[in-house]
Formats: structure tokens, C-alpha cells, sequence
């Protein structure tokens, strides 16, 4: 819970900051594009703008993605970050459109366009070094966080900052007669912009249509997981993005003759391993497969299927009975193998030892069962 807790927090503390600093920019450069004669930096306000809102976007969703997993969310909120980033990118489309449309109005009429005045370049000099340093600012947090919408926040203000570059050089332009480049240099800010938006689009949506993790990262899993002890390979591997952090299902192959509870540690052990080596790992689901039977989805034998533990358990039940006359159960074990049953008799007296290998010698008969072993239970002192 702390853990969402500081990173709810991180992330609206670096939001806050940056849209401070979008508001502040995008006023004083239409402003100054309205003075200056400036179209390209009237369009670059309005970017900054749009990153001012997009921050308060940032902000709502935030609060939302970065919220504890609960019981109607038990993976957590992070899809919530995936749409957040495509609605953002929709913006980015939206407002690409409205530039590039008055961008072609204007070179209509260039002939009655003024020349921008040398004070605009200031503005977008002075633009281009505070975006600058808000997108290492951001992305660092985003970094940290692993963060796809704080990235998007960051990329937002890196194509404000490029954009202002564009509106730099073609103030500079106009200044030697180029007038035209200044009504261009909108035109770059309108495309970086649409650029940027297809860009988050693609990516949140690979996120959520479930598209795994590319093979190599794939790799760098598996060989984490085959290194832990009991661990005896791999029958498959799923993985899937949330909120930018990866959820891992894996089915691990052990030995088929180890205990229940065993499995169970080696496990818990592989999925600790994972996610302590590698960080953008939310959860693992981890599936305990017996070596030998690399079609997990389905018990061994096909159709010909090997008897279950209730068919089992009425053949020792009834031959027990017959041999020792009492109507007692003999605790056994199961393993089912890839060539049939091998059967553990627990006997609970040197008495009863007798009886189990007289009746381990009738089981080996029976179709399925490949191998039976009479072992004799010992209490411990602490029963």
C-alpha cells in the first residue's frame, strides 16, 4: 500500500511542476507571438498549452493507476494509465489538426504576412531550455516509476521543446526575408506533435489488446527462472503489460515425484527470484508441472487416460481389506509419471509392512501402474 502511496504522490509532485511551467510558457509565447507577428509562436503556445492540460489530465489519472490493487481491481489500476496515454494522444491529434489547417490558410496569403520581430526568438530560445529540462525532469520520474503515462508527459515536453526550435529558426528566417518560414515552422510543430500522438496511441494500445513482451525479454526471464534450484525447465511462458509493468505467468517442470507443498516453495522461490532481479515486474503466477508431461493443459495418458486417486484409492481400499481383514485405509502416495503410476504404500507397523508388500506385489500387475514402494511411517518425538 506505501509503496502506491509514494508513487501516486512522486508522480503528481513532478505534474504539478511541469504544468506550472506549461501555463507560464504558453501565455507569455502567444502573447509574444500576437506582438511579435509571430504565427509559429502563437502555434507553440498553444502547445504548451495543450501540455498544461494534458498535465491536469496526468493528474486525474494518476491518482487512479497508481491506486492499490482492490477487490474489484485485484491486478491493480494500471489499464487506467494505458487509456489515459491514448486519450492523450488523441489530443495530440486533435490539436495537430487545428495548427496544420491555419498553417494552410496562411500560406495562402503570404504576401500580407508580416515579419515576425526579433523578440520572438528570445521567447522560443528562452522555451526551448525550460522544456528542456522539464522533460529530464519528468522522464527521470517516469524512469523510476516505470511509468508509460509520466513518459508520455515527458515526450510531451520534449516535442514542445523541438517545436520551439523550429519556431527559433524560422523567426531567424523571416528576419533575412524567408517570411514563409515562419508560417513552416508551425507546420513542423503540427506534424512533431500528430508524430508524438501515433506514437503513444501505438503503444498503450499494444498494452491493451494483452501483446506480450518481445522474445528477448522473454529469454532474460526464462533464464532467470531456470536458475533457481528445483526448477527443471520451462513448458511455457505468458507474459502481458499493466501500467507499464509486466504481469508473468510461467509453468515450471519439477521432479514428478516431489511433494505438493514442495512445488509450492519452488514456486514461490522462482517468483521471488523474478521479480528481484527485474523491477518492472508487477506479479508471477507460477504453475507447478511434473517433467515429462510437456501438454500441461491435459492429464497424462490422452485418451487412454491413467486411473484417478478415487479409482486408485477403491482398488488399495478393497485388496487392503481382503489381505488384513480389517476395514482400515492404508495411507498411500501418487506419482503420476510419464509412463504411468508409481504408487507409495505408507504402512504404520512392521505388521502392516508385511501386508503392503504382499499387496505392492498384486498392484505392479495392474494396467497404469509401473512401480510400487512400501515405506513404514516413523512419528516423530513432538507426536
Amino acid at each position: 500500500m506505501q509503496k502506491h502511496q509514494d508513487a501516486q504522490t512522486e508522480a503528481i509532485r513532478v505534474t504539478l511542476i511541469g504544468m506550472a511551467l506549461d501555463l507560464a510558457l504558453g501565455v507569455g509565447k502567444i502573447i509574444g507571438g500576437v506582438f511579435t507577428s509571430s504565427f509559429a509562436l502563437i502555434a507553440d503556445g498553444v502547445h504548451s498549452l495543450t501540455d498544461a492540460a494534458t498535465d491536469i489530465f496526468v493528474l486525474i489519472i494518476a491518482r487512479t493507476a497508481y491506486a492499490a490493487p482492490d477487490r474489484g481491481h485485484p491486478y491493480g489500476h494500471g489499464r487506467f494509465e494505458a487509456v489515459g496515454t491514448i486519450v492523450m494522444g488523441i489530443v495530440f491529434f486533435f490539436t495537430a489538426g487545428i495548427l496544420l489547417y491555419d498553417a494552410s490558410e496562411r500560406f495562402a496569403t503570404l504576401d500580407d504576412l508580416a515579419i515576425p520581430g526579433v523578440f520572438g526568438a528570445l521567447i522560443a530560445a528562452a522555451s526551448i531550455a525550460s522544456k528542456e529540462w522539464i522533460y529530464r525532469f519528468t522522464l527521470a520520474a517516469a524512469n523510476r516509476l516505470n511509468s508509460s503515462l509520466l513518459r508520455a508527459n515527458a515526450w510531451h515536453s520534449r516535442s514542445d521543446a523541438l517545436s520551439s526550435v523550429a519556431v527559433l529558426i524560422g523567426i531567424v528566417g523571416a528576419q533575412f526575408g524567408i517570411v514563409w518560414l515562419d508560417t513552416m515552422a508551425a507546420v513542423i510543430v503540427a506534424l512533431l506533435i500528430a508524430k508524438i500522438g501515433w506514437e503513444l496511441c501505438a503503444e498503450s494500445m499494444r498494452e491493451l489488446v494483452d501483446s506480450a513482451l518481445p522474445d528477448k525479454r522473454r529469454g532474460e526471464f526464462e533464464a532467470c527462472l531456470e536458475e533457481t534450484p528445483g526448477v527443471r525447465g520451462i513448458t511455457d511462458l505468458r507474459s502481458r503489460l499493466s501500467g507499464g509493468k509486466a504481469i508473468v505467468e510461467v509453468h515450471l517442470a519439477v521432479d514428478p515425484r516431489i511433494s505438493v507443498s514442495e512445488g509450492h516453495q519452488i514456486g514461490a522461490a522462482a517468483s521471488k527470484r523474478l521479480r528481484q532481479k527485474f523491477t518492472d515486474i508487477s506479479e508471477v503466477i507460477p504453475h507447478i508441472d511434473p517433467q515429462g508431461n510437456p501438454d500441461h493443459d491435459h492429464p497424462l495418458g490422452g485418451e487412454n487416460s491413467v486411473p484417478s486417486r478415487a479409482e486408485v484409492a477403491a482398488l488399495i481400499k478393497a485388496r487392503w481389506s481382503e489381505l488384513t481383514a480389517r476395514n482400515s485405509d492404508l495411507a498411500f502416495d501418487l506419482h503420476y509419471l510419464e509412463d504411468g503410476i508409481e504408487i507409495d504404500l505408507i504402512a504404520e507397523s512392521s505388521a502392516d509392512t508385511a501386508f503392503a508388500q504382499t499387496l505392492a506385489e498384486q498392484l505392479v500387475s495392474v494396467e497404469h501402474i509401473i512401480g510400487v514402494r512400501v515405506l513404514q511411517h516413523i512419528a516423530s518425538q513432538s507426536q
